[in-house]
């Protein structure tokens, strides 16, 4: 029964993830953290679908969570890993865009709002959304410096990266997405279980 409860919130914390990502984040052109950030600023770069080069990126930080956190908390990350690239693939194919556009400011509280929960969510069940939570997990857990705080840290850093590509409103609304990720994060999560 727990290992179910786990899943489904591993699953609805990807599923909004994704969502948020391909309803407000991409058609939009914002700006974000996290390995969904790290892809956007290769994507300038590299000719492949968003989906994939997130999973390059997801697999690599897998790597390292399993290294430096163990197989437990690599066990309750590797069903993110999989899952996250799997329905963005899906949901980038599809006009989210045009259903959810229109008020950039909405769209940029949203984005954060529905990105920081289902990243809390997934934290709460003990496991990674198989991305740039992995690092903050492992500071927390050999620093003791919160998750939402280091978060936001790597966030600045690569939103720096995308500046290259960005405006000064790309840039504000970046922020905000960041800002209400960050704040979603502690919200939901508190504490990444498994790296105490």
């Amino acid at each position: 029964m727990k290992q179910g409860k786990t899943l489904m919130y591993i699953v609805a914390g990807n599923l909004l993830l994704a969502f948020a990502v391909c309803a407000f984040v991409v058609p939009n052109h914002f700006m974000a953290g996290g390995s969904t950030g790290v892809a956007l600023a290769l994507h300038s770069w590299i000719p492949l679908p968003l989906s994939a080069i997130t999973a390059v990126v997801n697999t690599s930080l897998f790597v390292l969570g399993f290294v430096c956190l163990g197989k437990k908390f690599a066990a309750a990350s590797l069903c993110s890993t999989v899952i996250y690239p799997m329905v963005m693939g899906v949901m980038e194919k599809l006009p989210l865009g045009q259903w959810f556009g229109g008020n950039l400011m909405l769209s940029a509280v949203l984005a954060g709002v529905f990105m920081g929960g289902g990243i809390g969510l997934v934290l709460r069940a003990g496991g990674s959304t198989g991305g740039m939570d992995i690092p903050p997990c492992i500071l927390q857990k050999v620093k003791h410096i919160p998750v939402g705080v280091s978060m936001v840290c790597f966030d600045l850093v690569i939103l720096a990266a995308q500046m290259l590509r960005g405006s000064w409103e790309g840039i504000f609304y970046g922020m905000t997405i960041i800002v209400l990720t960050s704040a979603m994060v502690s919200l939901y999560s508190r504490t990444c279980l498994l790296a105490q």
